[in-house]
């Protein structure tokens, strides 16, 4: 009887968490949005909680708290641009069971930059913020302005390979993976962040490497496949970061971005995404090491 029960109230807990996707929300969005729509097999969000999903969008809006420079806005910038082909992309990332895509976003941004600009070619550290920066929250969230004091008051972040991503927060640590010193293996270190909140001012952020920006999720985001994505009003989930890769005017103003949930999630990591929809913000990018 005891076990009977303790079934019971186990499938009741089951049955009681929400699946994230459904073949039913599947098919509708095929019939409405004019991007892509991933079958409902191939979602890497099948069978996942929409519980689950929450935990993964770590991106606290939260007014600026550090100081930025204005972005030159007298270039004259060119109709399109993309940075994922480049010599210094990194390549997709996945952050895993963890809110720290605010920490992917700064370093995928910080990495390639600082590989373009101080040849240092090498995927900086997403486990040094989120185990860190006390001003952040770890895999709980955290925003895209106040790691800047982190970073600039440590000279720079580690490599991955003194402090490897472990999805977790884990206590921050005194030495390298290796035993080798912690703070002599900091790189990397911006001098000068530019202010990109503005889609005038992220075209021109853009011009010289990669940036960041943060936007609203609404349940229809895990359904995409390929297109340039545009909120159209479904649940609202949370926020998300991710690293701008470049942007394009044609056939409508939208970014180029990378996401951190693997190769497998949208167009192999990637997705496009309408200029002036999903409340975008947080634009920052480095100017110079």
């Amino acid at each position: 009887m005891i076990k009977m029960k303790l079934f019971i109230g186990l499938l009741a807990i089951t049955l009681c968490q929400e699946m994230l996707i459904t073949r039913e929300k599947t098919e509708k969005l095929k019939a409405t949005v004019d991007w892509e729509v991933q079958d409902y097999e191939n979602n890497v969000f099948h069978g996942w909680t929409i519980e689950e999903f929450d935990a993964m969008l770590g991106y606290i809006k939260r007014n600026k708290e550090v100081k930025l420079e204005s972005v030159a806005d007298d270039t004259v910038i060119p109709l399109s641009i993309d940075w994922s082909k480049a010599n210094c992309d990194h390549g997709v990332k996945n952050q895993g069971s963890c809110g720290s895509c605010w920490a992917f976003a700064i370093v995928g941004m910080l990495s390639y930059r600082c590989c373009a600009m101080s040849n240092d070619k090498g995927w900086l550290s997403p486990q040094e913020l989120v185990s860190c920066d006390d001003d952040n929250y770890g895999c709980r969230g955290g925003d895209l302005f106040t790691p800047i004091d982190y970073i600039k008051n440590n000279k720079g972040l580690v490599p991955d390979e003194c402090f490897p991503y472990k999805a977790k927060d884990l206590p921050c640590p005194t030495r390298c993976a290796d035993g080798s010193d912690w703070s002599a293996a900091h790189v990397c270190n911006c001098a000068r962040y530019l202010d990109c909140d503005t889609i005038s001012k992220m075209k021109h952020c853009l011009v010289t490497g990669p940036a960041t920006f943060g936007f609203d999720v609404e349940e229809s985001f895990m359904y995409y496949k390929s297109g340039i994505y545009k909120c159209d009003g479904n649940k609202f989930r949370g926020r998300h970061a991710v690293v701008a890769m470049g942007y394009s005017d044609t056939p409508e103003c939208h970014y180029v971005a990378k996401n951190s949930w693997g190769n497998a999630w949208g167009d192999k990591g990637y997705f496009k995404i309408a200029c002036n929809t999903c409340e975008i913000d947080g634009g920052i990018a480095c100017e110079r090491f």
